[in-house]
């Protein structure tokens, strides 16, 4: 498990490396642009730069593994869920509508932010894989189980509607399905790692706040 750990930690900083290096072009291109799209888009990069270095900084000083989803699936799973947005990215072009930008840079600054807010909360237990380190049951993670994919979806909503096509929704779609199932493998880990986790599930919901299923409950009668 620790070779395993280790090759995995090497993978990642490596992958991460080179996504932040080349977040770094388009921040350029930015610059010499005069728009209030760009200007957010400025502020997006950098936030998505300090997301990624914390991200390596993560990966390299994290926790030793104290349990591991085994096979081949919950590995694709964590892969695909982390990076089909960025595929998706590839292969569709951006709206040429500054109104349409504007709002979706919204969208990926607040789920950027947010995202690092939480990533700073779970410190030395963050992984890309279904792996136990350590239960973290306070700040975010008090309100629900998975904030961190919460706040990453908002960034994918962002994405889909500034790439907005068939593909773009489609693709978006399959990332969510993936997190979820992601979320699943998580949950199933942590339950075999962590005794205490089954008491901490029936405390705490999943993904939606109970303030949030509150008001859509009572709207809905």
């Amino acid at each position: 498990m620790l070779n395993e750990d280790l090759f995995g930690r090497i993978a990642i900083v490596f992958v991460m490396t080179v996504l932040a290096t080349s977040g770094a072009i388009p921040l350029f291109l930015y610059l010499h642009q005069d728009t209030s799209a760009s200007s957010l888009a400025v502020v997006n990069q950098l936030a998505s730069t300090v997301f990624l270095l914390l991200q390596l900084v993560m990966t390299i000083t994290r926790l030793p593994p104290k349990g591991t989803a085994q096979g081949i699936e919950p590995r694709v799973t964590s892969v695909a869920g982390t990076f089909t947005v960025l595929l998706a990215l590839s292969l569709t072009s951006a709206l040429q509508s500054e109104a349409v930008q504007v709002t979706a840079l919204c969208l990926v600054f607040i789920g950027t932010a947010s995202s690092i807010f939480c990533l700073y909360w779970l410190g030395r237990s963050f992984s890309l894989m279904a792996t136990a380190r350590r239960l973290v049951t306070t700040g975010p993670y008090s309100i629900v189980r998975h904030p961190l994919y919460i706040c990453e979806a908002v960034f994918v909503l962002g994405m889909i509607l500034s790439h907005f096509s068939v593909l773009m929704v489609a693709l978006g779609a399959l990332q969510f399905l993936l997190q979820y199932r992601r979320a699943r493998n998580e949950e199933a880990i942590l339950r075999q790692t962590f005794p205490e986790y089954d008491e901490y599930a029936r405390r705490v919901p999943m993904l939606l706040p109970r303030f949030l299923r509150a008001v859509v409950s009572a709207t809905s009668q």
